[in-house]
């Protein structure tokens, strides 16, 4: 099901399955392991899909667990057991269109819950 926002962003899935928008052949990577959210004004906000191995993100020299937050595109990720920087991931070819064009496709499939956020900073607070 899709669904609108006032506010411009695009969200892509990651991981193993050739259903991810963005796939990682990788047997510790889930099917979908996280959505990243592109905001129009660059900005990226990550979410963990429940994946079985986790996603982490280092933070002050030490590996901690992300569920969600915005994290910058220098920052490097681990997703299951594969260490990747997310830039690798938003130079992929979806990701970089959306980036290039500034602009909110119809066609891009939304997050598979539907968020609910705050609407100053687009910030995930609960989903439905």
């Amino acid at each position: 099901m899709r669904w609108k926002s006032d506010m411009a962003f695009a969200t892509y899935t990651v991981g193993r399955s050739s259903q991810a928008d963005i796939c990682i052949a990788d047997p510790s990577i889930s099917r979908i392991h996280m959505e990243i959210t592109v905001t129009n004004d660059g900005r990226y906000f990550c979410a963990d899909r429940m994946s079985t191995h986790g996603t982490f993100l280092k933070k002050n020299g030490e590996w901690k667990p992300l569920k969600q937050g915005y994290i910058d595109g220098a920052d490097s990720l681990v997703l299951g057991t594969k260490k990747i920087k997310l830039s690798s991931i938003i130079n992929s070819p979806a990701v970089a269109g959306f980036l290039k064009q500034k602009e909110v496709n119809e066609d891009v499939e939304p997050m598979s819950f539907k968020p609910i956020r705050n609407t100053a900073t687009g910030e995930i607070e609960s989903s439905s």
